[in-house]
């Protein structure tokens, strides 16, 4: 499997446990088997046995059990809550799975130390349901789960559902003349802003569910936070 993304911009909404270490000792993980029917893999790896109560949810990637324990779904990235879509992402994630024992494959602690975990609900795979009901985006990890919710996320991007819908995702700007593009950066370098005649303005995508937007002049952009010009583009 390859590493795991240490992109603070898409981390930074699922905060971390106070102590990760000592809640990771009261999760019990045995090397038990689980047979997963619905979905498209069937899986007998490491699972927490006999199954996990969800006792509330953060946000659309985010939940709690009941040891107090936070636990981010792998492989899927929900908008913060503030974002196009990102309400309607956790009432989702609550009809889905609060109150009900889930299955978490392959738990693992990421470079921020939030428990990480593949989730499975009666033989469901719930990153995959995320996914594919445009709830949240994928950021694959090479392994046959990844490829499953990369496949369910190209499904939503394709019938533009949830966050990549054109309320979402908006491919042209929302008034005549408003064309500057503000664009979230994922390095930690400042968010940017590029305009017509930029090198990468006509690649550049609007994902309001990821905080970027169409802007009517730079001083607006700027305004909003995105910063810096995008360095390929006419003085």
């Amino acid at each position: 499997m390859s590493k795991l993304s240490k992109d603070p911009e898409r981390s930074r909404r699922a905060k971390s446990p106070k102590h990760p270490n000592n809640n990771l000792k009261k999760i019990a993980i045995t090397a038990g088997a689980v047979a997963i029917i619905a979905g498209s893999v069937g899986v007998a790896k490491r699972v927490i046995n006999p199954g996990e109560i969800v006792t509330s949810i953060i946000d659309g990637d985010t939940f709690t059990i009941a040891n107090r324990q936070s636990i981010r779904f792998f492989g899927i990235d929900a908008p913060a809550l503030e974002y196009c879509f990102g309400k309607e992402a956790k009432e989702a994630l609550e009809k889905k799975i609060l109150g009900k024992k889930v299955i978490l494959k392959s738990p693992r602690t990421d470079y921020y130390k939030r428990v990480q975990a593949y989730v499975y609900l009666d033989g469901e795979f719930i990153n995959e349901y995320m996914a594919k009901n445009g709830l949240a985006s994928d950021h694959g990890f090479g392994n046959s789960e990844s490829k499953i919710i990369n496949d369910a996320n190209n499904y939503a991007r394709d019938n533009k559902i949830g966050i990549y819908s054109e309320k979402c995702s908006p491919s042209k700007p929302p008034k005549v003349g408003c064309v500057v593009k503000g664009q979230v950066s994922y390095h930690g370098d400042g968010n940017t802003y590029t305009v017509p005649g930029c090198a990468n303005y006509g690649q550049a995508l609007v994902e309001r569910f990821r905080g970027e937007d169409w802007f009517c002049t730079v001083s607006e952009a700027k305004s909003a936070g995105f910063i810096k010009k995008e360095p390929n583009c006419p003085k």
